[in-house]
């Protein structure tokens, strides 16, 4: 199997959109719609499974679906590698488990054990220290199995309810992503709540570097949590390479349109009692089957081989 890299793709001056999938036909449906790049992230895991974000699915779950994504795509796939699942040789073993898998990149935090996730209360109380981070990005670089693998730092602190103000999380960002940067991540991750924090990353850092952005992050009441403002949601992919982030990652936007989709098709059919009703949205059965399930290597093999 031939893993395809990021290294290519960031010798090219156009940015880097990452689409993120939860299962083969995610994943396909994003190589088909021309996204540049799959991300598996454990916050699309949890979802699909009816469960919060919180550390319930082990890294052998993730390495199964970057399993079936890689046999069944031609993208780069960078996996969501939680804290790195451990100490600093539990972040090699399972480095290698995902290089092994076919995945091109990591991106490793600094939530530290137990797993918190930033959507999910109480959300992300404290962080590990930089230096235990640090230890573990310093053993995965030197460990790869590839060169072309990467693996990228990411510090939590705009997600984090240990500090009482902007400027205690920005002073911490910057203390953090330099250590990341200095112990060999080949690029650092950056959850941006605003275009304005978005611009202020960029120009602390030298290098590559990877934006996450998520829809939906807005609550009727004030609460400590990430929210993402509009200014950022509505910047184009191209917006924000311009401002210097080749890397772009959307965790969950097919995922959150699908369930929508089924959830209005659900109610719509059930009040009709009528399943012609969504004839347009289902689409023709045999296209779904060409275009998605392989149904015709099944025909190629069955008509070469079977008498």
């Amino acid at each position: 199997m031939n893993t395809p890299y990021f290294t290519p793709l960031m010798k090219q001056d156009k940015p880097i959109w990452i689409m993120g999938a939860h299962d083969v036909l995610s994943a396909k449906v994003a190589e088909a719609a021309g996204y540049d790049a799959i991300g598996v992230q454990s916050l699309q895991m949890s979802f699909i499974n009816g469960q919060p974000d919180v550390g319930v699915f082990t890294p052998h779950e993730m390495l199964e679906t970057v399993r079936k994504i890689r046999r069944s795509t031609s993208l780069p796939i960078m996996v969501d590698f939680e804290q790195g699942f451990g100490d600093p040789y539990a972040a090699v073993f399972w480095m290698h488990e995902f290089e092994r898998a076919g995945a091109a990149a990591v991106h490793i935090d600094d939530c530290g054990m137990q797993y918190k996730c930033v959507f999910c209360p109480p959300h992300v109380p404290v962080l590990e220290s930089a230096e235990s981070t640090c230890d573990k990005i310093r053993a995965m670089i030197g460990e790869k199995l590839n060169p072309n693998f990467l693996v990228f730092g990411r510090a939590t602190s705009f997600a984090c309810t240990q500090f009482s103000s902007d400027q205690q999380r920005r002073d911490d960002w910057v203390r953090r992503s330099v250590a990341y940067k200095e112990a060999g991540s080949d690029a650092i991750f950056a959850i941006a709540p605003s275009i304005d924090h978005a611009e202020f990353f960029r120009n602390q850092i030298d290098g590559p570097m990877v934006i996450i952005r998520t829809l939906g992050t807005t609550q009727k009441e004030k609460m400590d949590h990430l929210e993402y403002d509009n200014r950022l949601m509505e910047a184009s992919v191209d917006d924000l390479y311009q401002l210097g982030y080749q890397f772009q990652c959307e965790p969950s936007t097919l995922l959150g349109a699908a369930l929508t989709a089924m959830v209005k098709a659900a109610k719509r059919e059930r009040a009709s009692g009528r399943m012609i009703d969504l004839e347009e949205e289902h689409g023709n059965l045999y296209d779904i089957l060409d275009t998605w399930m392989n149904v015709p290597e099944v025909k190629r093999i069955r008509s070469t081989y079977c008498k």
